[in-house]
């Protein structure tokens, strides 16, 4: 987020400074603005990476845990509902985990058009983004940054912005945002693709949820945790008997990836990072 506030302020400076005596004094300042935008991105590429490796370390610490230390089922303060539920839940993730799952496998990508990223995406500073194409109608088809798409490559002319380009500001929302097959409201990856039975979490991948409770819990929202919801409900578990109805199941079998059991090690069990393999050969 301090690299977008950086970016944009950036942009503000430069566009009240700008002086307008010569196309000289135009194309040094359009370059000093896009050459801060760009550090503005591997900012935050290198922002991204950061978080995906503590991601990793909790979805392995996770995983490492005693097997032996018991089901959500046996919590505390679970009603009789509620544990069912769990129960239910969980004894399908574990038959799921027993054996190979057929949805293991590629997703279906154009492995030779220059693009490390989903079809549905297009690379920018390093990150895989939905395209400006699909966002805008194919109004505004060229990113500028993660925040704006343009009517061209280059906009040359800062006081025509407003109509040359289109700005939608967010974290992980607005133009910020992976591909529909990805998830649509996921933050941008770095390039490749995951498996047809995983889904996109802070740049991992991980099995889905829906297939792990067999669409009870089907919305991802920690590294092992899944949710009925996508709201706040999803902070406190599912069947407490303290008034508070959540929605989420947390079990450190949910940290994992798709290519369990499957004799190929070209798929992972544990999450992992978007494979660029998968999306260019």
């Amino acid at each position: 987020m301090p690299a977008m506030v950086a970016a944009t302020r950036d942009l503000e400076v430069s566009r009240d400074s700008f002086d307008c005596s010569s196309d000289e004094s135009d194309d040094a300042q359009i370059a000093l603005v896009w050459s801060r935008v760009r550090r503005s991105g591997a900012v935050r590429t290198l922002a991204i990476g950061a978080i995906a490796a503590v991601v990793v370390i909790l979805a392995v610490t996770a995983s490492t845990r005693s097997a032996t230390s018991g089901s959500p089922s046996a919590s505390v303060g679970l009603s009789d509902a509620g544990k069912a539920t769990v129960d239910q839940a969980t004894a399908i993730a574990s038959a799921e985990l027993s054996q190979a799952n057929a949805q293991a496998v590629a997703p279906k990508e154009h492995l030779n058009d220059g693009n490390p990223c989903p079809d549905d995406e297009e690379l920018h500073a390093g990150l895989c983004y939905a395209k400006c194409s699909t966002l805008t109608s194919g109004q505004y088809n060229f990113r500028q940054s993660a925040w704006t798409c343009c009517k061209q490559a280059k906009c040359s002319n800062l006081f025509a912005l407003s109509s040359c380009c289109k700005h939608n500001l967010g974290w992980c929302s607005g133009f910020d945002i992976s591909g529909p097959q990805e998830g649509g409201k996921s933050c941008p990856h770095k390039p490749g693709a995951c498996l047809a039975d995983e889904e996109l979490f802070l740049n991992m991948c991980y099995m889905k949820c829906s297939v792990l409770t067999g669409g009870t819990y089907p919305y991802r929202t920690a590294a092992a945790t899944c949710c009925k919801r996508t709201d706040m409900s999803c902070m406190v578990e599912d069947g407490l008997t303290d008034g508070l109805n959540g929605q989420s199941l947390t079990n450190a079998s949910f940290a994992v990836g798709g290519g369990c059991k499957d004799d190929n090690a070209d798929t992972h069990c544990r999450p992992h990072m978007p494979q660029q393999s998968l999306t260019e050969a």
